[in-house]
């Protein structure tokens, strides 16, 4: 197998000259898509080319499940220098570790990287003139808060159950059972716990430390921000030719919490599941009916988020925290995490030329997808009436896979079975060498990795293929596609791959 690698530069410069901003004339005609490989999670890189000069340059994210300051020090070096110390538009999709994580990692970098413009969505508006940004991120902050206290409280429960057990030598199959399906619960919800908790013991719900530390840089610097509006179509003066789209997230709040049904909204989970997934199914199967999204007594959550009277009532005493339904823990960690997926700003970028789309949606599910659909001023804008999501859609030629491969991270009916275009190619933020043992019976979901690999013709380029029984790459190796189209970058150890990139043309 002939490969094309290119190793990433050895030494970085301690700082980058800046070049002045000048707008250009010229329509952009070239894409290059930088995934960088820092683990399961997002950061890509995307530079726009008018022939042969870099035109635009803007950054999605930085984040990963896994890891520490040290392991992301050579895919942030690499990107500063792949950059030239500046970026046109940062865009922040979501509140996610695996998203933002990155920003806290080495914020000497950020502080470092000339930032023109940033964008977020909508619910990160501390201004919002409607108020519900705000209502969204009190909410959110209350089921954080809600979320750690739960997790302590079920790990003493554990222990008590431990002691009354006779701690882990008692082998009676009763108590092994139950020890190993609350051990396995805890494991689930620490999983959890990694993507939306800043990973201290604190019971405050405060906000990661990514999205922190990066809002506080770009004050710093008095960078402009825009929050950005489902139905917003921004154009700006140093990308000519392009429309930014924007998708999501909702404002209706109704599709912020809604669930898509598997096998017509989304992709049928998989089917085959190993004791890694008992945590998964509990969750699952703690079908909470009520529509409140903390479902703990006021001990647990902010004081004016539910009064104790109200869990002391009469049906109510199930909501306490030490009994058997502190296992709606889960449920409560799924309605936490869906939630921030479905405030993912979401955009689809067009080229004026040509129609042809990228899109990049976050981490948004079911909710967030069908919520594209009835964007109002956006009906019957599309070619031959269609509305215009739709026509985006089907003429979608890059797509960023939605939540890591996951079976909920991308709508089937009204999302990828409308990518029509022959050109059609992905890229998938999933390492499954760094994610949690949990998340490796979702993901890849089976389904969605055969019809994405069969619409873009093999052409899905995954950040690490490891332990896939369907490996993209056996469909049609990257490297055969020439340096023009696919590359990789390698560490100075020549053992890592640093990113992977994909280049389109004729735009």
């Amino acid at each position: 197998m002939t490969t094309q690698i290119k190793k990433a530069p050895k030494k970085v410069a301690a700082r980058t000259k800046r070049v002045a901003s000048v707008t250009l004339t010229g329509k952009l005609d070239r894409a290059s898509i930088r995934m960088y490989c820092l683990g399961t999670g997002d950061c890509f890189v995307i530079k726009f080319f008018s022939r042969k000069t870099t035109r635009f340059t803007m950054m999605i994210d930085c984040g990963s499940c896994q890891g520490t300051p040290g392991d992301y020090q050579p895919y942030l070096k690499e990107l500063l220098e792949y950059v030239n110390g500046s970026v046109d538009l940062l865009v922040v999709t979501h509140e996610h570790n695996d998203h933002v994580a990155g920003f806290a990692k080495d914020p000497s970098i950020f502080r470092e990287l000339e930032i023109k413009e940033a964008w977020f969505a909508w619910t990160e508006n501390p201004k919002d003139p409607n108020g519900h940004a705000q209502e969204l991120l009190t909410k959110r902050t209350k089921m954080r808060a809600a979320l750690q206290n739960a997790i302590t409280a079920f790990k003493d429960r554990h222990e008590n159950m431990k002691i009354g057990a006779g701690g882990d030598e008692d082998n009676s199959e009763f108590n092994r059972i139950m020890l190993d399906n609350s051990r396995a619960f805890i494991n689930g919800l620490d999983t959890l716990a990694t993507i939306n908790l800043d990973g201290e013991e604190d019971t405050g719900g405060k906000p990661l430390p990514g999205m922190r530390i990066i809002k506080e840089i770009l004050e710093e610097k008095n960078v402009k921000i825009r929050y950005l509006n489902p139905g917003d179509i921004v154009s700006l003066p140093n990308a000519p030719g392009i429309k930014f789209n924007i998708l999501g997230p909702p404002t209706n709040r109704d599709f912020i919490f809604k669930d898509g049904k598997a096998g017509k909204d989304v992709f049928q989970k998989n089917l085959t599941l190993n004791d890694s997934a008992l945590s998964v199914n509990a969750f699952l199967s703690l079908n909470n009916t009520e529509r409140n999204d903390v479902p703990f007594i006021s001990d647990y959550i902010a004081a004016d988020e539910a009064p104790e009277a109200i869990y002391n009532a009469s049906g109510n005493q199930w909501r306490k925290i030490n009994d058997d339904w502190l296992s709606s823990a889960g449920s409560l960690a799924l309605r936490l995490n869906s939630h921030i997926n479905n405030t993912s700003l979401a955009m689809a970028i067009e080229f004026e030329k040509t129609g042809k789309v990228l899109l990049f949606p976050g981490d948004a599910e079911y909710g967030s997808w069908e919520s594209w659909h009835q964007i109002k001023k956006w009906e019957k804008k599309g070619k031959d009436g269609k509305h215009l999501t739709e026509c985006l859609l089907n003429r979608t030629v890059f797509y960023k896979v939605g939540h890591h491969l996951s079976y909920n991270g991308t709508a089937l009916e009204k999302g990828i079975l409308m990518m029509e275009s022959e050109e059609l190619a992905a890229m998938a933020t999933l390492d499954r060498h760094r994610i949690a043992e949990k998340w490796k019976t979702t993901m890849p979901n089976k389904l969605l990795l055969q019809e994405l690999i069969k619409r873009c013709q093999g052409k899905l380029f995954v950040m690490d293929e490891f332990q896939f029984a369907n490996r993209p790459s056996h469909q049609l190796d990257p490297h055969t596609l020439g340096k023009k189209v696919y590359e990789e970058g390698l560490a100075e150890d020549e053992s890592t791959i640093l990113y992977k990139q994909y280049t389109i043309t004729n735009l």
